[in-house]
């Protein structure tokens, strides 16, 4: 294939690898030296777990519809930081894109990935108009908000019942009626679905970019910071640090709002964890304990979660 369209496959950087394990990301060069990122979607294995709800095509039908619609409004890219589209395959969803190879700037992540990088992408995700992808045909849009985090845990329920028992799941029922009701009525806004260090991209002249859009959508406001704020592994003062530059001058009701927000995500996040490990390793998940402790550390909220 990569013959095919022109490309000679080069030694991939260490971490290439779609988060979900959907795609294959190949870099690539063609004539002149000019290097490519191909996205080849890949087939999942019957034993895969997926999200509840989820089916094997929806990974690549969501990137190749938003980045469509990427290019239906900023073809080059000067309001949102993403790569440019090249070409896609065939089929519906298509069987690879072919982006433009971004040139990374040298250093760990520790090193090239700020705070600032971090809040500038939330930002820019926040200011993109969503009335233009909600309804689009072959686009199977994610919702990220409390009502639809509920729709997907009671989808759990077989999975997790065990793992967290009837006490607690009448508690995480109890804490999503008051999220909903704390948060309902903010605007959606465009959530990444996957916001993590591994797929923001500094370039060479400093500038950030977002790759890999399998689990883009539309909801919370704080579904990415949560996400950003648990899985990066800085070290706590750091992370207390992005906690206040992402509170901000928020008071009052906005601060307990944004403060629902981003429980309501991590309660999600931890049950998502608990149902995949329950699934692949049974009563023999390594991680059960600590996703249980997030869970309850988000469900009772205050200092012992957001640190002062």
């Amino acid at each position: 294939m990569l013959a095919d369209l022109g490309l000679t496959a080069q030694e991939q950087p260490h971490g290439l690898m779609s988060a979900q394990r959907t795609s294959l990301p190949v870099l690539a060069s063609g004539p002149g030296g000019k290097r490519f990122l191909l996205k080849y979607y890949l087939p999942l294995p019957e034993a895969a777990v997926l999200p509840p709800g989820a089916g094997p095509a929806d990974f690549g039908r969501r990137e190749s519809g938003f980045y469509r619609f990427l290019d239906s409004v900023d073809p080059h890219r000067r309001d949102f930081p993403a790569p440019r589209t090249i070409a896609y395959g065939p089929g519906d969803p298509p069987r690879w894109i072919l982006l433009e190879w971004l040139p990374l700037a040298a250093g760990p992540a520790e090193e090239v990935i700020g705070q600032e990088h971090a809040i500038e992408l939330l930002r820019k995700l926040a200011a993109m108009p969503t009335d233009r992808l909600i309804g689009r045909r072959s686009f199977p849009l994610e919702h990220w908000d409390p009502i639809a985090y509920l729709d997907q845990i009671r989808a759990m329920y077989d999975a997790v019942l065990f793992v967290v028992g009837e006490a607690r799941w009448r508690g995480i029922q109890r804490f999503f009626g008051e999220a909903v009701r704390w948060t309902d009525g903010r605007k959606h806004v465009l959530v990444h679905g996957d916001f993590c260090e591994n797929n923001i991209v500094v370039t060479e002249d400093g500038l950030p970019h977002l790759v890999d859009f399998e689990c883009v959508g539309i909801g919370n406001r704080d579904h990415d910071f949560a996400t950003f704020w648990i899985r990066c592994q800085r070290h706590p003062e750091w992370k207390r640090q992005l906690l206040g530059r992402w509170f901000g001058g928020q008071h009052g009701g906005d601060r307990i709002r944004a403060e629902w927000g981003i429980r309501a995500a991590v309660v999600h996040l931890a049950l998502r964890r608990l149902r995949w490990g329950y699934l692949t390793h049974g009563e023999e998940d390594p991680r059960l304990s600590a996703n249980l402790a997030l869970l309850d550390a988000a469900l009772d909220g205050g200092a012992s979660f957001f640190p002062a």
